[in-house]
């Protein structure tokens, strides 16, 4: 990867750096663990199955060579034309630096935690290495008049061949009856593959009827959101493993695990982000997704726990795809100069993608809805991070989930920061007054989806009138205010969970360690 030259002009960013005593105690409790998993990391790496980790065959190649020089067009505007192409390349599992990462993660934050702090895989993440769009349709959304024709089609064949096969639709039973067939079905059923098998596959190995619907949807040029499932399918997979992980040691019985997310991801988010852990990458061909960077790259690391458990910031790219990659173009939302974006009506679609990047929402995916807190990692979109505070755990129904994501954000200005913005550590001791929270006046008078002054935003905030924004901003300032005291006085860890205060305008009357006393016998049955 060519390295690019900062100049004196680039912004600097700001993280709080964990220095909470409780963070350091419950780590230690990690590095504990994980020296005990380490003497049986080959028992448990058989309890596992990866059944999401699938590998491009020949046939599937080329069946996609040849619907790709067929409908482009139509991937293009469904928004996944990269995706396709990216999913024929092979990436070799590593399951050891899989497994030392997903130790390190927090079901409640929905982020890893590492000795300096918290990072995550975003949506940034999945739309940049996996090509899926974070905009469209919901893949809950039923087909419109125009598609019941082609769905009813699609059904009569998957039931025959359910029938035929007495109990599951197999792939080779798919492919067999679609591939080559030349009919108007074979654009729509080598989607359907597609999507079960790299997008949303299951460890039966079948292609699963809920995949029709959005198959059909694509197949028209319909644009579907299918970034927030893949994440959110990860996400509870990942917490899956991390229970898996935890108990393993513990437990007499042995239990199996399978795992249907794309892990890959994880893998691959953790080659882009952590020097110890990147070999060369290849050079990419012109047209190439960034996935085939790490195309075919075999590497075994005996070493991961250790690295994790003992890696520092400085280790850490934070924002690994604003630099140079030859015959990488760069989205638009990674700009040479920051820029503010005024939302109307003919906004590209790029600069739409990166304010739901920033957005925290929850995501609805194929059987879940899972958290998303980007807030918590800001730094990994170049801007000021917001202090660690207690996370909600409440979940939305999954309509109203849906409707909080894809809320407008007309009328409103979106902070896009220069792709040269430099992270760095700010100490907790002064945040008030070094960046972490805006001036009441500033804040009275910004409309902007993220900014290189202010936190990453919630979309509940948006779209207000003047006077609500006002209200708001006090509102926002004197929690924000709050949460910083009480995470100088109290010794909450990084994961935290949302525990209500039995008072807490008693707070400001108690002594530190009487507050200190107090949040470690809520907290002390939280862990992570």
């Amino acid at each position: 990867m060519a390295s690019r030259t900062e100049n004196s002009s680039s912004k600097r960013t700001h993280l709080s750096k964990p220095c909470l005593s409780s963070s350091i105690d419950g780590f230690e409790d990690r590095q504990n663990r994980s020296s005990a998993l380490s003497v049986h990391l080959k028992a448990l790496s058989t309890s596992i199955k990866f059944w999401g980790w699938r590998f491009p065959n020949k046939k599937f190649k080329s069946w996609a060579r040849k619907m790709a020089s067929l409908h482009e067009p139509i991937w293009r505007k469904a928004g996944i034309f990269e995706a396709v192409i990216a999913s024929t390349y092979k990436i070799p599992k590593d399951t050891d630096l899989v497994l030392g990462l997903a130790e390190k993660w927090c079901p409640d934050t929905k982020t890893f935690i590492f000795p300096w702090g918290e990072a995550t895989i975003t949506l940034e993440d999945v739309m940049v290495l996996l090509g899926f769009s974070v905009l469209g349709l919901p893949v809950f959304a039923t087909v419109d008049s125009s598609g019941k024709e082609i769905m009813a089609k699609l059904e009569k064949e998957w039931k025959k061949i359910k029938n035929d096969k007495v109990c599951l639709v197999t792939k080779l039973a798919w492919m067999e009856r679609f591939m080559n067939s030349g009919d108007e079905l074979e654009h729509v059923g080598f989607l359907v593959l597609w999507l079960s098998y790299f997008a949303f596959p299951s460890h039966l190995f079948h292609i699963s009827e809920a995949i029709l619907p959005v198959a059909v949807h694509l197949s028209s040029g319909t644009k579907m959101a299918l970034a927030p499932a893949v994440l959110a399918h990860l996400y509870a997979d990942l917490s899956l493993l991390q229970g898996h992980i935890r108990v393993f040691s513990e437990s007499l019985i042995k239990v199996q695990l399978d795992l249907n997310a794309l892990f890959k991801l994880v893998q691959v988010w953790a080659w882009e982000r952590f020097r110890e852990l990147q070999l060369k990458p290849f050079s990419l061909l012109r047209g190439e997704p960034r996935l085939a960077r790490w195309c075919d790259m075999k590497q075994s690391t005996s070493n991961a726990w250790r690295i994790f458990n003992n890696s520092k910031m400085d280790s850490f790219e934070w924002r690994p795809y604003t630099k140079t990659v030859k015959n990488w173009d760069f989205p638009r939302f990674y700009p040479e100069r920051a820029m503010r974006v005024p939302v109307g009506p003919n906004l590209d679609d790029e600069f739409i993608s990166f304010a739901r990047c920033i957005k925290v929402s929850e995501l609805v995916g194929i059987d879940s809805v899972e958290h998303y807190f980007p807030n918590r990692v800001a730094s990994q979109f170049g801007m000021r991070q917001d202090v660690h505070c207690p996370v909600n755990q409440k979940k939305l129904s999954r309509d109203a989930a849906w409707n909080d994501y894809d809320k407008p954000i007309d009328g409103l200005t979106i902070y896009i920061p220069s792709r040269s913005a430099i992270s760095c550590v700010t100490p907790m001791c002064e945040p008030q007054r070094k960046g972490f929270v805006e001036s009441d006046e500033t804040l009275k008078s910004r409309t902007i989806i993220g900014d290189d002054t202010s936190f990453v935003t919630s979309g509940s905030k948006m779209n207000r009138t003047s006077e609500d924004e006002m209200k708001i901003a006090e509102n926002s300032t004197n929690k924000r205010r709050k949460y910083m005291k009480q995470a100088h006085r109290s010794t909450m860890g990084l994961c935290q969970k949302q525990v209500p205060s039995d008072n807490d305008e008693d707070d400001d009357s108690l002594t530190v360690s009487q507050v200190m006393v107090r949040y470690k016998k809520k907290y002390s049955d939280i862990k992570c």
